[in-house]
């Protein structure tokens, strides 16, 4: 992970970071938030190595006319930096076993699928994990005192990857968006609106309403001063 964060080369303007958890093939949350704000940083992840393909590639085409904008090259380029992992609850960086899906690319996890809308698995491939630690750890937190945006869609994994964030969240995070997904995938029933919605209680955080998500969203409470110049969104 420290090899991509150190090719990172921020320019002057940039004076805010999200992270993008979760891109499928075409990165459609970053898009938005690039397009709205220009002093804005990105980091990515996305482990399913269909989906890192395609957006290194560039140039994405929509797959199905419902998905959202792809993510242009020019932010690509100079505002965004994918990092090909899957995160969880790990101590140490580890490999594990991911299920890719013939359907739907996003839909793919690092649990076994139950659910036989999602279609069929493609392949089963292992990929690196860390946790959120990791890449905190490493972070240049010098340049910049917070992170004003994490949304996470992982497929079952999102109350893992909170956990493995350690104390960060508390103290460098402003807000939060994650998916409560717990009945397409098996073994993963503990990533549910009520673990969630808990356990970032307890790292100083309270769930809003925001016009501009979909799933459940939070705002840590030692950062409430910045609500209104924080530009959030999660829809699709």
């Amino acid at each position: 992970m420290e090899n991509y964060i150190s090719k990172v080369n921020f320019s002057d303007k940039i004076k805010r970071i999200k992270i993008d958890i979760g891109l499928s093939y075409n990165v459609p949350q970053s898009q938005i938030w690039l397009e709205k704000d220009s002093d804005l940083f990105v980091f990515g992840f996305e482990p399913n190595p269909e989906c890192v393909e395609i957006i290194k590639n560039g140039n994405i085409k929509k797959k199905h006319e419902c998905h959202g904008t792809p993510l242009k090259q020019e932010f690509l380029e100079n505002q965004f930096c994918l990092i090909p992992v899957a995160l969880g609850n790990v101590l140490h960086p580890e490999e594990m076993s991911f299920y890719q899906m013939a359907n739907d690319c996003g839909t793919s996890s690092l649990f076994h699928p139950t659910d036989p809308s999602i279609g069929p698995v493609k392949q089963v491939t292992t990929v690196p994990v860390y946790s959120l630690t990791h890449f905190f750890d490493i972070f240049p937190w010098d340049k910049f005192e917070y992170i004003e945006y994490i949304k996470i869609d992982a497929q079952g994994s999102d109350y893992d990857i909170l956990v493995g964030a350690g104390d960060y969240l508390k103290n460098r995070v402003v807000y939060i968006t994650a998916e409560p997904e717990y009945a397409s995938y098996a073994d993963c029933g503990r990533n549910t609106t009520g673990n969630i919605t808990s356990y970032l209680e307890s790292q100083g955080f309270e769930r809003i309403y925001h016009d501009n998500t979909s799933d459940p969203t939070f705002i840590n409470k030692k950062f409430i001063h910045l609500k209104d110049s924080i530009f959030i969104w999660q829809k699709g």
